[in-house]
């Protein structure tokens, strides 16, 4: 949630639209866009607080994205239902209200004055519409600065009116292209970010790291036998194995690591401020997490086996990673089809040890 403070004079009001109309089309980042837009509406309508309210996904509930004013951070993480309130009730409604004195208004709902400790006294509440005039969400101005006694006009109604609607089609339209870039930059079967995605990352973090002089991580994954799967099993049981070791991958990482899908059964994490230490015991907690998947046997007869490779470097070996850990991934399953010829048995986990010992694992 945004917090701001109305500090700026209130502007020609000829000149709104235009502000409005500059602030719509300053950016493509939708939270950009609104927090522009209230900006612009603080400025010229001047009140005491102000917010916008956006619908929760799927449902009907407000949330506060927006909040500026009087202690407007004690607004954060608070929600408000439908029907409730003035909000709530041109939420559910889609029609803008003016309300000279909340007193006198039934629809009027204290419980955020008693959140904050606010008196409420004069109120506008337009909807946010879509290009299909659909409510996304609500903008709410209370109490005018110029004076205890000051109301808000029908005419400034109309005004933020127009301005809820020009506003949710701007918004409207960043979203649309905020879902085409993250679509872009998604693996379609396993959600994960894909290649693009990951080289952007990269690079901002390589950038961090020689900035700044702290270690990256990097895990480069291959899974074992993947074109065995598909030949014993099919395309469609080999694209639910990928999808499920996605969702293995995802519930071992930390909420600061990048997970991504580079192509084909190749694999990525990032973990930033990580050493190797970190990282191998990543793969140990990968490993374990794929070992119980193969115990429940989901997929009936299929089994996952991944090769990880574990590199991690400073500014002065950040450039080399990529190229250290894919090489390093390499080397550990060239190691594992070498030990899965020798026959099995205590002669297989052995020789894998030894394996792992040559790349700083170490034993337990």
């Amino acid at each position: 949630m945004t917090i701001l403070q109305n500090t700026a004079q209130t502007p020609d009001p000829a000149h709104i639209f235009c502000d409005i109309g500059r602030a719509l089309t300053s950016s493509l980042d939708p939270m950009e866009v609104f927090h522009r837009v209230m900006i612009v509406i603080g400025d010229f309508f001047a009140p005491r607080n102000w917010s916008l309210l956006l619908r929760e996904k799927g449902g009907t509930r407000l949330r506060f994205e927006i909040a500026m004013g009087v202690d407007a951070e004690r607004l954060e993480h608070v929600w408000v239902e439908e029907g409730e309130g003035i909000a709530g009730w041109v939420n559910r409604h889609g029609q803008p209200v003016v309300v000279a004195d909340v007193r006198s208004d039934p629809r009027f709902s204290a419980r955020i004055d008693g959140l904050l400790g606010f008196v409420t006294r004069s109120v506008i509440c337009v909807p946010l519409l879509d290009s299909e005039k659909q409510v996304i969400g609500v903008i709410e101005l209370i109490n005018k600065l110029d004076g205890e006694q000051a109301e808000f006009s029908q005419e400034e109604m109309a005004i933020l009116s127009a301005i809820g609607v020009f506003a949710g089609i701007g918004a409207e339209n960043a979203f649309l292209h905020q879902k085409v870039k993250d679509l872009a930059m998604s693996d379609p079967l396993t959600g994960l970010g894909n290649r693009l995605y990951f080289n952007d990352v990269f690079q901002r973090e390589m950038a961090l790291v020689s900035r700044y002089g702290h270690s990256m991580c990097l895990l480069m994954m291959d899974v074992d036998r993947m074109k065995e799967i598909n030949d014993l099993h099919g395309h469609l049981t080999g694209d639910k194995a990928l999808v499920a070791l996605a969702g293995l991958l995802r519930g071992e990482v930390r909420h600061s690591d990048l997970v991504a899908r580079l192509g084909g059964d190749e694999f990525v994490i990032l973990m930033q401020h990580a050493d190797a230490t970190a990282g191998h015991e990543m793969a140990r907690r990968i490993e374990s997490a794929i070992a119980r998947w193969n115990l429940s046997a989901p997929l009936g007869p299929v089994r996952l086996g991944l090769s990880i490779g574990v590199q991690a470097g400073g500014p002065d070996a950040v450039t080399n990673l990529l190229a250290a850990a894919d090489a390093d991934m390499y080397r550990v399953k060239n190691s594992r089809r070498e030990a899965a010829g020798m026959g099995g048995g205590e002669q297989v986990r052995g020789y894998l040890w030894d394996a792992m010992d040559d790349r700083g694992n170490g034993r337990d």
